[in-house]
């Protein structure tokens, strides 16, 4: 093989520090935004009524229970399997 041919071999293998704190940096801002959506939700969730709750399936109880035992990004994760699970439940046992 031709010397200039393994130096540009050589060159690309190398990684690009740009490249690797550009992804870094990307990443971070995608948990960030995924953290601040998700404490947002949690929030208005907290906001609702019990009516407002009960429509969707849940309790005051299951969003305290979920900010309280669970990461905040996990929170509306956590509810949704709640609701579902309660909507699951209530199909097997014939309530409304």
């Amino acid at each position: 093989m031709p010397r200039a041919h393994t130096d540009a071999l050589a060159v690309t293998a190398v990684p690009q520090p740009a490249g690797v704190v550009r992804a870094l940096t990307v990443s971070l801002c995608a948990k960030l935004t995924h953290l601040l959506s998700a404490r947002r939700a949690a929030r208005q969730l907290s906001e609702m009524s019990d009516w407002q709750l009960a429509d969707i399936g849940l309790t005051r109880c299951d969003v305290d229970t979920a900010a309280l035992s669970v990461p905040r990004a996990q929170v509306t994760r956590r509810l949704q399997a709640v609701a579902h699970e309660r909507a699951r439940m209530a199909a097997i046992h014939g309530a409304a």
